[in-house]
């Protein structure tokens, strides 16, 4: 399906002159290559079914125009997943070197915080949770405009019975859903290229695991706390924050982890086992729907149905009625 980038990497769509991608990886597959047995296949666990399956990288972990919403002119806007073509094909050249444990240059650390922006963006996970948020905003919104004019009429004594009825429904969030279309979650690629700067500023080192197989999912890219004052919450932990630390799978026994310690930069750290199970579980808690990994293990599948429920960390804080985020209105 037209032509392929170097190294067989993600097909660039071809839009106007030819057939386009409609097959879309919400993991790209030269990622999970590095996540394979020899005979080129990995496993995929799918905490909806709770079932796990043996398959390439091809076949597992896509969607169709995921990435390519229909413009107004009924055409499909290719833009997002043409830039994630060439921020994959970047990537993929530097992932040698980062399995090697080499120091990046400037500029392939910048390519390559460019491929972990929009890890974050384009994960179904992320895609759900910024439609979840432009829906509570909008509900706010809502909510803020009707009780603006339900004042102003009874201000000027101009309040029915209607009025009060339609009023006490909108503020009862029990009463209906609201359904949200999954595209609006495209917002989330705005916030790769910020994600990148700063990305750029922390320190980056290796975590090397020998007796624990480490696992990715469909949502690899997440920061978490590493250490600090106990009272920090979820909310607000940005990062920006001194204690945030990014711990990104790049192979079955090796993590390439951001944080904000110079003295360990570019270092090769030890992955204890029990760490390793704790970088395991944060990928469990923070996946969509898929674990992958590399050998088949039955402690691996238990850890997957443990924290089967979707991530959510991202709310107005603002009651709203319950969000309901579909493919398609």
């Amino acid at each position: 399906m037209g032509d392929t980038l170097n190294s067989g990497h993600r097909q660039l769509n071809q839009g106007r002159m030819g057939e386009r991608t409609k097959r879309q990886h919400i993991v790209p597959r030269f990622y999970l290559r590095h996540f394979t047995q020899a005979d080129g296949e990995l496993w995929t666990h799918d905490c909806v079914s709770g079932s796990a399956r043996k398959s390439t990288p091809e076949k597992t972990a896509y969607e169709t125009n995921i990435y390519t919403p229909l413009g107004e002119d009924g055409v499909r806007i290719d833009l997002v997943e043409d830039s994630l073509a060439k921020i994959e094909s970047s990537a993929a050249q530097i992932y040698p070197d980062l399995l090697s444990f080499r120091r990046l240059s400037n500029v392939a650390k910048a390519d390559f915080a460019a491929f972990l922006g929009t890890m974050f963006a384009r994960s179904p996970a992320q895609l759900r949770q910024f439609a979840q948020f432009m829906g509570q905003m909008t509900s706010w919104g809502t909510k803020h405009e009707m009780e603006r004019e339900f004042r102003l009429k009874e201000e000027n004594g101009e309040l029915s019975e209607l009025d009060a009825a339609v009023r006490e429904i909108l503020h009862d969030d029990d009463l209906f859903t609201m359904s949200v279309d999954r595209r609006v979650g495209l917002l989330a690629f705005q916030q790769a290229a910020s994600l990148s700067k700063i990305m750029m500023r922390m320190t980056w080192n290796y975590e090397i695991s020998e007796n624990q197989q480490l696992v990715t999912s469909d949502n690899p890219m997440f920061w978490v706390r590493g250490g600090g004052p106990a009272d920090i919450g979820a909310y607000g932990f940005g990062l920006g924050n001194s204690h945030a630390v990014i711990p990104f799978p790049i192979s079955p026994s090796v993590i390439l982890r951001l944080d904000w310690r110079p003295d360990i930069e570019w270092k090769k750290l030890k992955l204890d086992r029990q760490r390793a199970k704790l970088a395991n579980q944060y990928q469990a808690k923070h996946k969509e729907r898929f674990l992958f990994f590399r050998d088949h293990d039955q402690g691996l599948l238990n850890l997957a149905m443990k924290y089967r429920d979707p991530v959510n960390l991202l709310g107005t804080g603002v009651p709203s009625p319950k969000i309901k985020v579909v493919r398609k209105l």
